[in-house]
C-alpha cells in the first residue's frame, strides 16, 4: 500500500531568519508526487517579518496555507492548534521554526505513520534521533535494535513529531479527563514536572506516561535542532545537533512488541528487553535505574552500586545495559535493593564515575567543589601559621 501523504505543518513565532532557513531546506528535500501540502502556522509576535517571509516562500509540491494568528496564543495553545489540524488533514507532520530537515524526512515520516498506523500503543512518530538523557544531563545511547532503524521512547517528541488523527484525538480526549494538572500522576521525572505550563510537551508526555504508549525513534536523525534563542532558549546552543541522514533508504520497522529497544521516560531500558537477552534475571522482577534518576524504593533495582548484589557486572560497555544484556561480570552494576543502590548512585563519587565513564573527566560541578576545598584548605592553613 502506498503510504499517505501526511501535510507538513510549520510553527513560527518571531524568528524569521530561522524560519527562513527551515522553509529552505524543506524545498531542497524530496518528495513522492501527488499534492504535499505545506501549512506554515504564525502566532502573533508583533512583528511582520515572519509573515512576509512565509508569503514570499515558493512552494513547489503542493499547494501552501498560511494562518496567521490575530491574537497571542502562546507555545502551548499554538501547538495544541496546530495538531487539532488533523481534523481536517488527517497525518500531519510538525516541525518547529529552529529545526533543519534530512533530504529525505518526508519518505521516513509517511512509512513510519502507515506503518504503525494501527497499533494503539505508538502515539507518534519522532523525527528527531535522541542522543541525550536531559533527566541525567548525561548522553543517551539506544542498543542495537537487529534490522529495525527505530526504538521506542516513552517521550513524546517535539522537535520533528508526527501524528495520525487517531494518536491525536487519543491525546485530546485524554486532555478532557485530565486537565493540564499532572502532579498525581506517577512516575514523570523531576525535571518534566518542573517545566512551565506553557509546555504541550509536558502534558503529553504526562499523557503516554498515564497510558503506557510510546513514540517510535529513528536512529538516523531526520532533523537536527538549532537552538535558536527564543521563547525559551536566551542564547543560542550547539547541544542538541546531532547529524542527519544524507542518503535515501528503505527504512525497516519492528513491531512495538518485537523490539529490544523499548525505553521509559527516564531513558532507562525496559526490564523486559534485558531479560530477552539475558536470561538469568527472567526470574526477578526489577526497574531498571542506571542513570540513577529515579528515587522510589520499592523493590528491586537494576543500578548503578559497587556493592554485592544479587548479580553484579561491570560497568564498561556503552550503552550501559550491554554489561548486562551480555552477563558481563564485575563491578559498577548491580541488582540490589534500593536502600543501597540509592545511596551509592545519589553520590558525588557516582557522579564523578559516570562523567568519566562518559566524558573521561569529571562534571563541572565536582571540579569546583575539588578547587574550593583546595582554597578553602590553603585559607585555613594560611590562617594557622
Amino acid at each position: 500500500m502506498t503510504p499517505s501523504l501526511p501535510t507538513i505543518i510549520v510553527i513560527g513565532y518571531n524568528r524569521p531568519a530561522s524560519l527562513s532557513r527551515l522553509l529552505g531546506s524543506l524545498r531542497n528535500a524530496h518528495f513522492p508526487a501527488g499534492n504535499v501540502r505545506l501549512i506554515i502556522s504564525l502566532d502573533n509576535s508583533g512583528m511582520l517579518e515572519p509573515l512576509e517571509v512565509a508569503k514570499a516562500f515558493e512552494w513547489p509540491h503542493g499547494d501552501k496555507r498560511i494562518i496567521a494568528h490575530e491574537t497571542r496564543l502562546g507555545l502551548r495553545n499554538h501547538v495544541l492548534s496546530c495538531g487539532d489540524l488533523t481534523e481536517e488533514y488527517g497525518d500531519v507532520l510538525v516541525l518547529e521554526d529552529d529545526l533543519f530537515v534530512s533530504p529525505f524526512f518526508y519518505e521516513y515520516t509517511s512509512a513510519a505513520l502507515d506503518f504503525y498506523a494501527e497499533d494503539p500503543a505508538i502515539a507518534g512518530i519522532s523525527l528527531y534521533s535522541q542522543q541525550f538523557n536531559q533527566t541525567a544531563n548525561l548522553p543517551f545511547m539506544p542498543v542495537d535494535n537487529g534490522d529495525a532503524d527505530v526504538y521506542f521512547m516513552q517521550l513524546a517528541a517535539s522537535w520533528g513529531q508526527a501524528w495520525s488523527r487517531r494518536q491525536w484525538l487519543g491525546f485530546r480526549q485524554w486532555m478532557q479527563e485530565h486537565g493540564t494538572d499532572i502532579t498525581n500522576i506517577a512516575n514523570i521525572p523531576a525535571d518534566i514536572l518542573s517545566w512551565p505550563d506553557s509546555s504541550w510537551l509536558k502534558l503529553y508526555n504526562a499523557y503516554i506516561i498515564s497510558r503506557n504508549k510510546f513514540f517510535v525513534y529513528p536512529y538516523r536523525s531526520l532533523t537536527t535542532n538549532f537552538g535558536d534563542p527564543g521563547q525559551h532558549f536566551n542564547i543560542a546552543s550547539s547541544r542538541f545537533q546531532v547529524p542527519v541522514q544524507q542518503r535515501s533508504m528503505t527504512h525497516q520497522f519492528v513491531p512495538l512488541g518485537a523490539s529490544l529497544a523499548i525505553y521509559d521516560a527516564f531513558c532507562e531500558i525496559s526490564p523486559e528487553s534485558i531479560k530477552m537477552q539475558n536470561p538469568l534475571l527472567a526470574k526477578y522482577d526489577f526497574t531498571v535505574n542506571l542513570y540513577g534518576c529515579k528515587h522510589h524504593n520499592d523493590g528491586l533495582q537494576l543500578a548503578r552500586s559497587n556493592r554485592q548484589g544479587l548479580h553484579n557486572f561491570s560497568l564498561s560497555m556503552k550503552p550501559m545495559e550491554l554489561s548486562v544484556m551480555h552477563n558481563v561480570e564485575g563491578e559498577g552494576i548491580s541488582l540490589i535493593e534500593p536502600s543501597s543502590a540509592t545511596s551509592y548512585a545519589s553520590s558525588a563519587e557516582a557522579e564523578y564515575g559516570m562523567y568519566r565513564f562518559f566524558y573521561k573527566f569529571p562534571s563541572p560541578r565536582i571540579i569546583l567543589s575539588g578547587l574550593l576545598e583546595r582554597v578553602q584548605l590553603i585559607v585555613s592553613r594560611s590562617g594557622s601559621r
